[in-house]
């Protein structure tokens, strides 16, 4: 897109209709999840990634391809994201038994963020020499080497939902199941405010790569890996603070990652931009593991598929918006402030929201001490 048009509005367009689906199917996804098999839903999604990548090269090897085409084929992928999302997660805590749940995220975690280094870092060079449709290919078999492996899961026995409740009463009853678990309804709102000011800074990677870097925009695919390779380590540090997951844990991880962004936007050399973003994937992955964990240890399991839908628009579904905020903020046709004041900008907003919720979680939890050590008195 950034090739086509040029203008980070378009960018962040294609950043909206793929992860639009998430915000607005997503708890739908996580309904099946609840009602359906888990297992062939789950080899059903990567049947449709690797239908879709088909496409997308056919289109771009026949030079059909156009922006809107684009959007059009991403919208797709979108579609299939917001079902597969919800239904990785519940199989994830299907698949061990409930103190191994923590050690299960964190490596599922591991295995995700491995595939943001070597994806980026097999397609970057792609991506340069405008090698699209080989990109896309690479993309399908790996979709199909994912259904293999699913194909083999075997999971633990469940019952899933077999109830006659309208289907917007029981998506409601995932809402308010999040609400009463806490603190799970204070975790799904950091994460979206965190997704919104912070993770959506990525649809402005091109234009900050050409603009305060001085590099071909296609290299943001490096800095794409960079951040994948900081998650990476930052999933294999997981399990050791994931055990014991708390609000005030998540949100003080998040501290730094916000700070390092702040940082991010102010830099022009390249190779210094690259390390940023790999402490940016660290404390990015570390915070975000430790909210998932917050909130699959307090879910009950038949609400698990739509909580979990929750926690992936707080955590996907949100990023368009963000993006459209993003794209606005930055482009000419709109204020006109530029990919790096942009990511400055939202980063400290960022950064103030997670610092309350610290302060605020001290103030519940030192509440709670007190009038648990006055009834004990009396």
């Amino acid at each position: 897109m950034a090739d086509l048009t040029d203008d980070e509005l378009w960018v962040s367009m294609l950043f909206v209709v793929t992860f639009t689906p998430v915000l607005i199917l997503g708890p739908f996804g996580g309904l099946l999840a609840d009602r359906l098999d888990r297992k062939k839903l789950l080899l059903a999604t990567y049947m449709g990634l690797m239908g879709v990548s088909s496409l997308q090269v056919i289109l771009v090897a026949s030079n059909a391809i156009s922006p809107v085409i684009l959007l059009v084929t991403s919208f797709i992928v979108g579609l299939i994201m917001a079902l597969l999302a919800p239904v990785v997660q519940a199989v994830t805590a299907n698949t061990v038994q409930s103190q191994y749940l923590p050690s299960a995220i964190s490596l599922q975690a591991m295995a995700s963020n491995a595939s943001r280094v070597l994806g980026p870092a097999l397609a970057a060079p792609l991506v340069s020499n405008n090698l699209f449709e080989i990109s896309w290919s690479l993309y399908g078999i790996c979709a199909g080497l994912a259904l293999v492996a699913a194909a083999g899961i075997t999971l633990f026995p469940y019952q899933p939902d077999q109830d006659s409740v309208p289907i917007l009463h029981r998506l409601l009853d995932g809402v308010l199941h999040a609400r009463e678990k806490k603190p799970a309804g204070s975790a799904l709102t950091l994460v979206g405010v965190m997704s919104i000011f912070g993770v959506s800074h990525v649809v402005l990677s091109p234009a900050f790569t050409s603009d305060a870097l001085g590099r071909p925009a296609s290299d943001f695919a490096w800095l794409g890996a960079s951040t994948g390779f900081g998650a990476l380590i930052g999933a294999l540090a997981a399990g050791s603070f994931t055990q014991q997951a708390t609000l005030r844990r998540g949100a003080i991880l998040a501290i730094p990652y916000c700070l390092l962004l702040a940082g991010f936007s102010r830099v022009t050399d390249f190779t210094v931009a690259v390390l940023i973003q790999i402490l940016v994937g660290f404390f990015y992955i570390a915070s975000f593991t430790t909210l998932q964990v917050v909130v699959q240890e307090v879910v009950t399991e038949n609400f698990r598929g739509r909580v979990m839908s929750l926690f992936n628009i707080a955590w996907a579904g949100l990023v368009p918006i963000g993006s459209l905020l993003m794209g606005l903020l930055a482009s000419d046709t709109g204020f006109g402030l530029g990919s790096a004041d942009t990511i400055g900008l939202t980063s400290l907003i960022c950064v103030g929201y997670v610092i309350s919720t610290v302060i605020s979680d001290a103030i519940k939890t030192a509440n709670s001490s007190r009038s648990h050590n006055q009834g004990s008195g009396e």
